[in-house]
């Protein structure tokens, strides 16, 4: 019993890692490209998803969308797209392919990522590798089909995402499932202050995983909490832009549970 609730703790203060992109005051407010955000271009700034018009003074919307305001930014959060990889995040990756030099790997994004066999290993005290077994430099430690939670080192227009497992949490996941979805509705798995996610583990019992690039790794006692939670984690998906999402999903959760004897 003691393990299991240490294994609990360990995976919950995991998942507070990834959590800094939850929503925080994000409005109900649907907005449209080209719609303005706000005039009041001192005290706020553009953030993802929004820009300046030419005069500088109206913060107007790029995309459809819900309005959020992080700190004095004002950001829109797509309704659908791709995830667009970002130097920092953490996201699950599928290794697809691998060669002598590299691993090939899927992490939902338009490119695929590419994970070099020196971003697997951490350095050595003298910062270079004199000290690793000679297997860290060849492309042995990970198969294809291997699931990892790995760090964007660097994203962009011109060169394909470059990983790293090396850093706090990161590296092989064992076990679970893996679900997709459109990655602008993570926040809403997550909820404010984390609440909706928080509800999801405890009703289903199952550890709950979730990363920037929309995938979500899930591990429960037994396949019929991972159906039900599977379930809850597309329908949350379907219906993030309505109100008291969380509330609902806390009584779809409760009735379903009922109705299939799941204790």
């Amino acid at each position: 019993m003691e393990n299991n609730e240490e294994q609990i703790k360990n995976e919950e203060s995991e998942q507070e890692d990834f959590d800094d992109f939850e929503e925080e005051d994000t409005s109900r407010d649907l907005v449209v490209p080209g719609e303005v955000l706000t005039e009041d271009t001192k005290n706020f700034q553009p953030g993802r998803g929004t820009i300046l018009n030419k005069e500088r003074t109206k913060i107007m919307s790029l995309n459809i969308g819900l309005k959020q305001i992080r700190k004095n930014y004002i950001n829109v959060i797509p309704l659908r797209g791709f995830y667009t990889p970002r130097p920092g995040d953490k996201v699950i990756a599928l290794v697809v392919d691998k060669n002598p030099v590299k691993y090939k790997c899927d992490i939902n994004a338009k490119d695929f990522g590419q994970l070099k066999p020196k971003n697997t290993v951490k350095k050595g005290r003298d910062r270079g590798f004199r000290n690793e077994p000679r297997e860290s430099f060849n492309t042995e430690r990970f198969d294809i089909g291997d699931i990892l939670v790995v760090k964007i080192l660097s994203a962009d227009r011109l060169n394909k995402p470059e990983l790293t497992t090396v850093g706090k949490y990161l590296g092989k996941k064992t076990g679970g499932i893996v679900i997709s979805i459109e990655s602008p509705k993570i926040p809403r798995v997550i909820g404010r202050n984390g609440s909706m996610i928080k509800m999801l583990k405890n009703l289903t019992k199952c550890n709950i995983f979730v990363t920037q690039n929309g995938r979500i790794w899930l591990k429960g006692e037994n396949l019929a909490h991972e159906r039900l939670l599977i379930e809850a984690i597309y329908k949350v998906a379907s219906e993030a832009h309505t109100v008291g999402l969380t509330d609902r999903m806390q009584e779809f959760l409760i009735n379903e549970k009922k109705k299939r004897g799941i204790e």
